[in-house]
């Protein structure tokens, strides 16, 4: 009988279970490995193992390999390759031309945009440049201004000043959100009479929040009181700290505000010829994505493999196909990143029996 080696895996193809339907193929692995195991139990007797009982076998196919299809990392995670427009975060870096404009390769998504100044090296962060606040096109709101509270025993009506550029508010109780209104007014309900609150505001539109409103501390009317009690307005101690909170965002006059076409427009006071970057979100098109869920796992499925298997005594190749019969990926998988390797993929399938009890079939061709 001729004596053989086997080398090679290539030609891998997962096909839909049940059907001839490719799901997606890849070339070659560099390493493959089927381990087949099987639990057995031993009766004794005088103390040596007499009787063997086998469990069913289980499986385990491993795959690994440096270049693969993208589907192939999305069938493992138990999703679909889809391709179209997507959320992409990026970065830019620029040095800052006498117009103060930059013009970012796509257009940012709303509430995405955070400007640095860079170090000398061109790579840590030096500033933290803010965006303009004035309530202009660009920028954020300005700040709340005017908040009044006044309490009956189990409500409160809140009012401000409308502020520049918003599109909405936030209101906060003890510094939890409590409410979303567009116009300049809310009503607080299901408080505790004789209570202690406090009340701020924020402004917001599509590029921002504003700064918090000076903080209203007010108390709740005794239990059945139905007339609100007086209004009450911050102190003019927490207006100035709110005040002062707020120039912070515009110190020095380093800010920037965004344009109608999406560029970053920096303040006269940001330094020419300083390198900067930009980080934002942008809706990319011509985009492959896929999603790792935390309770979605992979369909079953069917694989062959190609290899060569030779003769030791004449020499000659003959091909070999395996075919195994009912895999599923495992939930876990490993992408290797390294800087002075290729990426590495590692994948891991269940060997199961099919319908017949068959795990896997291995065919040579003599011819």
């Amino acid at each position: 009988m001729a004596t053989y080696g086997m080398k090679d895996a290539a030609n891998i193809i997962i096909v839909k279970r049940g059907t001839k339907t490719p799901i997606l193929k890849a070339d070659y692995a560099n390493t493959t490995g089927a381990e087949w195991k099987s639990e057995r139990v031993w009766a004794k007797k005088k103390g040596a193992n007499a009787i063997a009982w086998d469990s069913a076998r289980t499986g385990t196919l491993t795959m690994d390999t440096e270049l693969f299809d993208l589907k192939l990392l999305a069938l493992v995670a138990g999703d679909e390759l889809h391709q179209g427009a997507s959320e992409v975060f990026k970065n830019e870096k620029f040095r800052l031309q006498s117009d103060h404009l930059i013009n970012l390769q796509y257009k940012p998504l709303e509430g995405s945009v955070s400007v640095f100044k860079l170090k000398d090296d061109g790579l840590a962060h030096d500033q933290a440049i803010p965006q303009l606040m004035d309530g202009e096109n660009g920028s954020i709101p300005l700040m709340v201004t005017g908040v009044s509270v006044s309490a009956k025993d189990t409500t409160a009506a809140i009012t401000w000043s409308a502020a520049k550029g918003a599109n909405s508010y936030v209101v906060f109780r003890d510094g939890v959100q409590i409410g979303q209104p567009v116009t300049n007014s809310f009503t607080d309900a299901d408080l505790v009479p004789q209570k202690q609150y406090k009340y701020t505001v924020e402004a917001i539109n599509t590029n921002g929040t504003s700064p918090k409103s000076a903080e209203v501390i007010v108390t709740t009317a005794a239990k059945g009181t139905q007339e609100a009690g007086q209004a009450v307005t911050a102190t003019e101690e927490a207006v100035k700290q709110a005040e002062a909170n707020a120039k912070v965002v515009s110190a020095n006059g380093v800010n920037f505000k965004i344009t109608e076409a999406g560029g970053i427009q920096l303040s006269d006071a940001c330094p020419v010829n300083a390198q900067y970057v930009v980080y934002y979100a942008a809706n990319i098109d011509g985009v492959s994505s896929f999603a790792v869920n935390a309770e979605k796992f992979a369909d079953n499925f069917e694989i062959y493999a190609d290899c060569i298997i030779r003769d030791q005594q004449e020499g000659k190749d003959h091909f070999s196909q395996i075919h195994y019969t009912n895999v599923k990926p495992e939930g876990s998988f490993t992408i290797g990143q390294d800087a002075t390797k290729a990426t590495s993929l590692s994948l891991k399938f269940d060997l199961m029996p099919d319908e017949n009890g068959d795990m896997a079939t291995y065919k040579f061709i003599e011819d």
